[in-house]
């Protein structure tokens, strides 16, 4: 069997270009939900969903195997680890450790406020606000502006993980 051009360029065997492929389509047909970030856990869920009952199964080393493959094809696909959870980030976004340290206080609640980035991280109230607007901007945070105390910047690729975690 030969390899396709896309297997080539990414070089990788069918499987992993398969899953590939699979994981464009279920980030893509996501990301106006969750901003171009989803908790792998989440993508492994909805992989194997579109793979159907009879498929080979697809483990999470399988996916972050396969991701790093994508990044040939450009910035748009990265893997960030949020405290014991690992985000999948779909979009060219730029994140940076600000970034990635607010998405690890986010963790527990799913929501974070400019209070508690600047009381946990003891950073001035101006960077908190650069990094949330940033988020905002790329799609990746929503914003709660009627929340009780003050605005609360929520993140929806951690809402399945609190879901998740409520079951339990």
């Amino acid at each position: 069997a030969g390899k396709g051009f896309w297997a080539e360029v990414l070089g990788v065997g069918d499987f992993y270009y398969e899953l590939g492929v699979q994981i464009i389509e279920v980030c893509l047909a996501l990301r106006h939900r969750n901003g171009g970030l989803i908790t792998l856990e989440e993508l492994q869920a909805q992989v194997l969903k579109g793979r159907g009952k009879f498929a080979q199964d697809v483990s999470a080393d399988d996916l972050l195997r396969a991701i790093r493959k994508l990044k040939v094809l450009g910035s748009g696909f990265g893997i960030i680890p949020v405290g014991g959870t690992v985000l999948v980030q779909s979009v060219p976004a730029e994140l940076s450790m600000d970034h990635t340290v607010v998405l690890q206080l986010a963790e527990k609640k799913g929501f974070v406020t400019v209070s508690e980035i600047r009381d946990s991280l003891k950073w001035e109230t101006e960077r908190a606000k650069q990094v949330l607007d940033h988020l905002l901007k790329e799609g990746m945070a929503w914003l709660d502006a009627q929340a009780p105390a003050e605005p609360q910047f929520w993140l929806p690729a951690l809402f399945s993980e609190l879901h998740g975690q409520e079951g339990t």
